[in-house]
């Protein structure tokens, strides 16, 4: 069911009756409560009935009114005469929706304000003797009645005609958004008209009253096209993607997939044809766009067959819901996953960490199963003047070695870093995940079972240059961070970008900013050593000499990988999510005097306006710093 937080802390949220009700679709509901920041109940109300009920999802207005989808009751007879072909009913009656935009009053009761009907907008033609008939072809503002294209190929003709499942509302347009799952589209409708311009095709914005504005999806359900050129399949939660957000004023919405060659679901934006306040449709043409504009997946590894949503975040990345699972994904725009959460709660309450999650009887779903989530910034405002303070976690866990810092590398949930191959060595440090690292017959300090994913050939990676970012093998990302006695210096931004021997192109190993993280890009699968970063800065790198630092009697020089203590710097590989810290210390914690050395025939690139440190590096970005303080302090608490 939907849940909403509004601004004042308080959630808006639909609630399962589960009784009483002659119906077999799913998400039904029939009441909506209010519960306060404590969990008070403020306000309730109950839509069900032998004629309406409300169902799936709801939509809170700035004004305090919330829109919310309801199926409308029509009995047989007036399906028929509404033109429905009567081999199309395999019950005896017929759910349509509508869309009630609803008052809230008092704590139990509520005044329907506005009301818009399917049913005040169909066209067939089945019978010419029954209503509603017409060339099909004609009025894509208007849905077929007898349009069926369920993704529930065994019973496509019951009565949960069209199944929406998900509606959103655009204040800058005054339009509302709907998802309907068993036609495979998704609507727009004016919001500014009456209840009575809204049964009719004239008034509000547009002059087209409650006449479908836009749709998309299946232009097969309009005459429009055929089956194959059908893009969405059993979706759910269409929403607006919000202004200030990357695509602002585009839709969003979760695609199942349901129905597809392959299964599998996808995450898509759809900019619509809009023109001066209207959505351009060329007469015979499906309205455009014919493909997403963007769209991420991870092929048949994530389908759903229900359940599902998509939220555009303030960041530029995609919060995904494979509600089916009950795990949340964020990714960012080039569709690198860079968060991932499994819902840990089940009806029975919370897993313990590391628990099984149990399976749905129909093997569809798991018993943690979401249907769509939200996230809230700090600065949202119904969290002002509330205790944010945080509590226990919400599964149960022993941490069986609480001296680890095992996040990312504890899938069972023990606290500890895992040895997943089961050769000896942690993840956190594994040279060749999934086989032993301790099997090199060939001397190559490759784990002989990686061999077969590198070049017989080594790869020259100081003389390769790129000229943009397709054709890659690899692709990934590490952060170093250079601690002089304590003190981080910065490495500069734009290293490998744009030198003599890569002239308007790029080196394997680059950087853009001057954050330590290292963009490492090659056309080719292979090892990259630490020491080739060094070799295209043009800076010495050993166990004696790392920039302007020599290690003597009198101080050292330490490499760190994901918090371990490396001796054999020459064979340090670089790998995706490392952290890398290369420390000087002297004896009496004092600061070096020498600056550090440039080798490279090339001028430095942007850094011309970076303040310059003691040491002559530019100064560290904050980022930088705050990484350096954390270790500093992480050393310290270790040493303690």
């Amino acid at each position: 069911m939907a849940v909403y937080m509004l601004e004042d802390g308080d959630l808006l949220r639909t609630t399962n009756l589960g009784t009483n009700f002659d119906h077999d679709g799913n998400g039904v509901a029939g009441k909506i409560e209010r519960l306060s920041w404590d969990s008070e109940m403020e306000w309730e109300w109950f839509y069900p009935g032998d004629t309406n009920r409300s169902h799936h999802d709801i939509e809170p207005l700035s004004n305090g009114n919330f829109l919310m989808i309801a199926w409308d009751f029509k009995s047989e007879s007036e399906s028929h005469q509404a033109g429905r072909n009567p081999n199309k009913m395999s019950q005896d009656t017929l759910w349509p929706d509508k869309i009630v935009e609803v008052q809230p009053v008092g704590t139990d009761q509520a005044n329907i304000v506005w009301e818009w009907n399917i049913w005040d907008h169909l066209i067939q033609d089945y019978d010419s003797a029954k209503d509603n008939y017409g060339v099909v072809g004609d009025h894509p503002e208007l849905l077929d009645i007898n349009f069926v294209d369920s993704p529930d190929v065994l019973s496509p003709y019951k009565s949960d005609w069209m199944h929406c499942n998900g509606i959103d509302y655009n204040p800058i347009l005054d339009q509302i958004a709907l998802s309907c799952r068993n036609m495979n589209e998704i609507y727009i409708i004016d919001h500014s008209t009456t209840t009575e311009e809204a049964a009719g095709h004239t008034g509000g914005n547009s002059g087209k009253g409650g006449d479908i504005l836009y749709r998309w999806g299946n232009p097969e359900a309009y005459r429009a096209g055929t089956a194959d050129n059908q893009q969405l399949f059993g979706q759910h939660d269409i929403q607006w993607i919000n202004e200030g957000r990357l695509g602002a004023g585009d839709l969003i919405v979760f695609n199942n997939g349901v129905g597809r060659s392959t299964s599998y679901s996808s995450a898509d934006v759809i900019s619509p044809p809009l023109v001066n306040g209207e959505y351009v449709l060329q007469s015979g043409s499906p309205w455009a766009p014919a493909a997403p504009s963007w769209s991420w997946d991870q092929g048949t590894n994530i389908s759903a067959s229900s359940l599902g949503g998509v939220e555009r975040l303030e960041n530029g990345n995609t919060l995904v819901t494979w509600g089916v699972r009950g795990t949340f994904i964020e990714v960012n725009p080039e569709g690198e996953v860079v968060w991932k959460y499994i819902n840990p709660v089940i009806d029975t309450g919370p897993l313990n960490q590391g628990d099984d999650i149990p399976q749905n009887p129909n093997g569809k779903s798991n018993e943690n199963k979401v249907f769509k989530t939200h996230r809230y910034n700090s600065s949202f405002p119904g969290f002002a003047g509330k205790d944010l303070t945080p509590g226990d976690y919400v599964e149960s866990w022993t941490d069986n070695c609480s001296n680890e810092e095992s996040i990312p590398w504890d899938s069972d949930g023990d606290g500890c870093i895992d040895d997943s191959d089961a050769d000896g060595v942690k993840d956190n440090a594994d040279l060749c995940s999934g086989f032993d690292d301790n099997i090199d017959i060939d001397g190559d300090t490759i784990p002989d079972d990686c061999d077969s994913l590198i070049d017989t050939e080594p790869l020259e990676l100081e003389e390769v240059c790129l000229g943009n970012h397709s054709n890659l093998s690899q692709h990934y990302h590490v952060t170093l961070v250079i601690l002089d006695n304590g003190t981080p210096l910065t490495i500069p931004a734009d290293i490998g970008i744009d030198t003599a021997a890569c002239p308007g192109a790029m080196h394997a190993i680059h950087t853009h900013d001057g954050s330590g993280k290292l963009h490492i890009e090659t056309p080719e699968p292979g090892p990259v050593p630490l020491g080739t970063f060094f070799s295209i800065w043009g800076q010495p790198f050993s166990a004696q000499q790392v920039l302007h630092m020599v290690a003597d009697g009198n101080s050292t020089l330490t490499l760190e990988v994901n918090g371990v203590l490396i001796d054999t710097w020459s064979e340090t590989q670089l790998a995706d999510g490392q952290l890398i810290v290369l420390e000087y210390q002297l004896a009496d914690g004092g600061e070096t005097d020498d600056p550090p050395v440039n080798d490279t025939d090339d001028p430095p690139t942007n850094n011309t306006s970076e303040e310059l440190d003691d040491s002559g590096l530019p100064a560290p970005s904050l980022l930088t710093a705050a990484l350096a303080a954390a270790i500093i302090a992480l050393k310290r608490r270790r040493s303690d």
